[in-house]
């Protein structure tokens, strides 16, 4: 949920065989305007084979996310802050990093 109340809908993609006890860097793909988390399958076949997890999510307004509209950027932030924040606490995760196509891009943390 972010700090305006919308629950956010989310992905986290795996390699087929994760290593045991390590802990695998993460790619956050941040979709573009009119886009969905579903448009991190281009991430996802890139990153996978190399061990490395992809968390996507609708951003607020998009895909099965609440809220009604997008701001291109401006409070999507709030959104990736949300993705970021939960990742952290994933023990899982090693590093994180960001990958954004359009409004995505300019959506800084």
């Amino acid at each position: 949920t972010n700090p305006r109340g919308h629950t956010l809908k989310c992905s986290h993609y795996l390699p087929a065989s994760i290593p045991e006890n390590i802990a695998l860097p993460c790619v956050i793909y941040c979709h573009g305007n009119s886009g969905c988390r579903a448009d991190a399958n281009e991430a996802a076949v890139v990153l996978l084979p190399s061990n490395i997890t992809v968390f996507t999510l609708d951003f607020s307004g998009s895909g099965l996310s609440d809220g009604d509209y997008v701001s291109l950027g401006w409070h999507e932030k709030e959104d990736l802050k949300c993705a970021v924040s939960f990742l952290r606490t994933n023990k899982q995760v090693s590093r994180i990093g960001l990958w954004g196509r359009s409004m995505g891009a300019v959506t800084r943390y």
